[in-house]
């Protein structure tokens, strides 16, 4: 790929140098890197077995197949909220992020094809953070707040439809249309208001890109399943007002999970996902180009209980995986556990999902990070 140097992408470039601080610390993220932190496309299901789930819960949007197990009419929504805690030179910083990273919707057709649209992020770019600073300025040492802040992601809009060829297969397909927008803004607030005035710059990027992907699942009710999907990327390009700065290509999918059924009321699943996160290149990352990763989980979910009424499952889980982009130069690996309820609601016509989720991330750069996130997730069938 061969960077255009426009006017518009040099005061870009020269907004993005600006806008990163000195030091990783100063940053405060080990994993909003490049072009962010990618959440996974997990349910809050999936995540609270460790994301084991993915490949064959209707509610993530990673198998286009999966969307068979909601067996009627369904719309799924989800909230989630992380709180991270970064730790450098003795110093600890807190902060946090509000996402919104999956909903799901899907609509039968007669009773062995399915289709469905989902709108999940694949990377989440929102941080911000103020650093103090000193400049000279025509030989006066000014001091000023400078604060950066990033507000935006890219999004994975797909269009699915399965198909139950035997009660034991099934298989789908998926078009996507992967768009974002960013908008990074940094601002100077000086000390000394008489003779300097604060400044205020921003540069908004927008992403539009492509993708397909095809996945299948098999059954055998008493003992368990196996699923895979693949997502093949397409192009994408970064454009700042109406001049494209870079592309590159979508991040290939690849993802299979076991899962056993063999015990009453217990489910355990084991899953792997590689993302070719190198496909995006030098793509708004100043640290080195993007990394590709494994994402590996197992979990177990148990149902059969019940409060009162109301049927319960519960959910344990580990996750451990890379993320795509470097910090330093270094790849940042994280390592999770979480726990999870599920409760059934309305006789079944809705189901209301919870999860914790406690994350640590090092790339053994002397910075550690710790994050809680808290998954809630509403599935609503008539």
């Amino acid at each position: 790929m061969t960077a255009r140097f426009t006017p518009v992408r040099t005061f870009a470039a020269a907004l993005l140098v600006l806008a990163l601080p000195a030091s990783l610390a100063a940053q405060g993220n080990l994993s909003v890197q490049g072009l962010g932190y990618p959440p996974g496309q997990l349910s809050a299901r999936s995540l609270g077995a460790g994301g084991a789930l993915g490949e064959m819960d209707p509610t993530s949007a990673l198998n286009p197949a999966a969307i068979l197990e909601f067996g009627a009419p369904a719309l799924a929504m989800q909230i989630q909220p992380e709180f991270r805690r970064v730790t450098a030179n003795g110093k600890t910083a807190n902060s946090s992020t509000q996402r919104f990273p999956v909903f799901v919707g899907a609509l039968p057709f007669g009773e062995h094809l399915m289709v469905g649209v989902s709108s999940s992020t694949l990377l989440d770019r929102s941080w911000q953070t103020t650093t103090p600073q000193d400049q000279v300025i025509r030989g006066d040492t000014v001091s000023f707040n400078s604060t950066t802040k990033s507000d935006g992601s890219v999004n994975d809009l797909a269009f699915t439809a399965a198909y139950e060829f035997r009660p034991w297969l099934r298989a789908g397909l998926a078009l996507h249309a992967v768009n974002g927008r960013d908008v990074v803004a940094l601002r100077r607030t000086f000390a000394d208001t008489v003779r300097y005035g604060d400044s205020f710059e921003t540069v908004s990027n927008t992403y539009t890109g492509n993708a397909v992907s095809a996945g299948v699942e098999m059954f055998e009710p008493d003992l368990g399943g196996l699923a895979l999907s693949y997502r093949r990327g397409g192009h994408l390009s970064q454009t700042v007002g109406d001049t494209t700065i870079e592309t590159a290509r979508v991040p290939d999918h690849f993802g299979v999970a076991a899962a056993f059924a063999g015990f009453t009321g217990a489910t355990i699943a084991l899953r792997t996902g590689y993302d070719r996160w190198s496909a995006l290149g030098h793509m708004d990352s100043a640290s080195g180009a993007a990394m590709d990763s494994w994402d590996t989980s197992l979990g177990v979910e148990f149902t059969g209980t019940r409060f009162g009424t109301v049927p319960l499952a519960f959910r344990a889980g580990t996750r451990w995986r890379n993320l795509p982009f470097p910090a330093d130069g270094h790849q940042v690996h994280e390592a999770s556990f979480t726990g999870g309820l599920g409760l059934t609601l309305a006789g079944g016509h809705a189901l209301f999902d919870v999860a914790g989720v406690h994350a640590t991330r090092s790339a053994g750069i002397g910075v550690s990070e710790s994050a809680w996130t808290l998954s809630l997730g509403l599935t609503v069938r008539p």
